[in-house]
């Protein structure tokens, strides 16, 4: 926690009237209250003093400060406006001064009345532009003498700005405790991005191995089969195999080239591309999926996107698209996609009917190599590589769960109005 200094200037006597206290402060409020109650009680020679905060909420005055010869613990005890000396001054929001306490019959019920040696009291309201913010006592003036006007006066003269004061740190404070929350919440995200970070480099070097391992061999393969292409007849059952396997291999060609792409951002270029046909793209491309699954496709696409550098949303699309597939394949189910504008973002949605996900796992869906499938049906990178594409651009994605009716993927990518 961060510690704050005060400094105060006390004209205690005319030898340390200009003696400074830097005080070290774990709670500025408290300090503030006690050093003040202090020099307060060291004005009018008093022995005993505290200070009640109002509860705004509860309508009650809290004991934040006490000081007494007896070194009695008192501070947390709660009276309700009106109740006894304090309650009573925070109600009528005027000072009061008590030459004996027990000439006055609506002190006579007060149970803290009995701590006290001398029976003269002084009780000062706190206010803050008409509000009351607490409420200050002095008692137990030495020697047993009783209070008089010109002691009100010079409690009165130093608190007269204590309310101010008070209203003022509690709402810094306030301030402060929400800035130091969200700034612990950053510093947690930024911890979870280096941890995500170190994992991306070991995913770049195996996937830098992976390529100069592959390219070679499958460059190979390739050149063979078109060797073989040229060696058999035009028509042909051992024609169309080879095709076949040509085929399989240029995509194995084109998914090696996009891990490259990925490992070393070459797809951060200069080109725009438009988000609409990416996502049209993707679809087409899982077509098979569609048909195969028994899954109905819904499609709400804003005509009015513009376009934005290729970074390798189309990886983001196939993954996610692909992911709602497989969350229904077993029962069917229909795939909404969706893209619109929002404030200053380009949105795009894709929601499904499957299973959903749990809510245990839904924090982890997006870590390198976390996977719920079984054992060479997925490599747990697909979520974690995409959402570090969108990251690329400055945006969000993250999740909605649909309570076990499917879910929705949402991207937001940061988008400026032209002017």
């Amino acid at each position: 926690m961060k510690k704050y200094s005060i400094l105060v200037r006390l004209p205690l006597t005319h030898k340390s009237r200009r003696k400074m206290y830097n005080l070290p402060l774990e709670n500025p409020l408290k300090d503030i209250l006690f050093l003040t109650l202090n020099r307060c009680m060291q004005s009018v020679n008093a022995g005993s003093g505290s200070i009640f905060l109002l509860d705004e909420e509860k309508e009650e005055l809290v004991l934040e400060i006490v000081k007494n010869r007896k070194n009695l613990h008192l501070e947390g005890i709660r009276k309700r406006l009106g109740e006894g000396i304090s309650g009573r001054v925070a109600l009528e929001r005027k000072p009061l001064l008590v030459e004996d306490i027990r000439g006055d019959s609506s002190f006579q019920f007060d149970a803290q009345s009995h701590h006290y040696q001398s029976r003269s009291f002084l009780s000062i309201p706190l206010e803050s532009s008409g509000n009351l913010i607490g409420v200050l006592n002095i008692s137990e003036k030495s020697g047993g003498i009783v209070f008089d006007t010109k002691d009100l006066d010079s409690v009165l003269n130093i608190c007269k700005n204590l309310g101010v004061t008070i209203y003022n740190l509690k709402d810094f404070l306030k301030k402060q405790h929400g800035l130091n929350k969200e700034l612990t919440e950053q510093l947690k995200e930024l911890k979870n991005l280096v941890e995500q970070s170190k994992k991306f480099s070991s995913v770049g070097k195996l996937v830098g191995g992976f390529v100069h391992e592959i390219n070679n061999p499958l460059d190979g393969i390739i050149r063979y089969i078109n060797l073989s292409l040229d060696c058999v007849a035009e028509e042909g059952v051992v024609r169309e195999y080879l095709l076949e396997a040509k085929q399989g291999l240029n995509r194995i060609a084109q998914f090696v080239r996009s891990l490259l792409d990925y490992s070393w951002s070459l797809s951060s270029q200069e080109r725009k591309v438009d988000i609409n046909r990416i996502l049209e793209e993707s679809l087409f491309l899982y077509g098979s999926y569609f048909n195969s699954y028994n899954i109905e496709i819904n499609k709400d696409l804003s005509p009015d996107l513009p376009k934005i550098a290729d970074q390798g949303l189309k990886i983001v699309f196939n993954n996610i698209i692909k992911n709602a597939c497989e969350a229904m394949k077993k029962n069917g189910g229909e795939l909404i996609v969706s893209t619109s504008i929002i404030d200053n973002y380009v949105e795009i949605k894709v929601s499904d009917t499957g299973e959903g996900i749990p809510l245990d796992i839904q924090e982890k869906i997006f870590e390198p190599f976390f996977t719920t499938k079984n054992i060479g049906e997925g490599s747990g990178l697909g979520l974690a590589i995409s959402r570090e594409v969108i990251q690329r651009y400055n945006g969000k994605l993250f999740l909605r769960d649909k309570k076990g009716k499917g879910t929705i993927f949402v991207i937001r990518l940061p988008y400026s109005k032209p002017h």
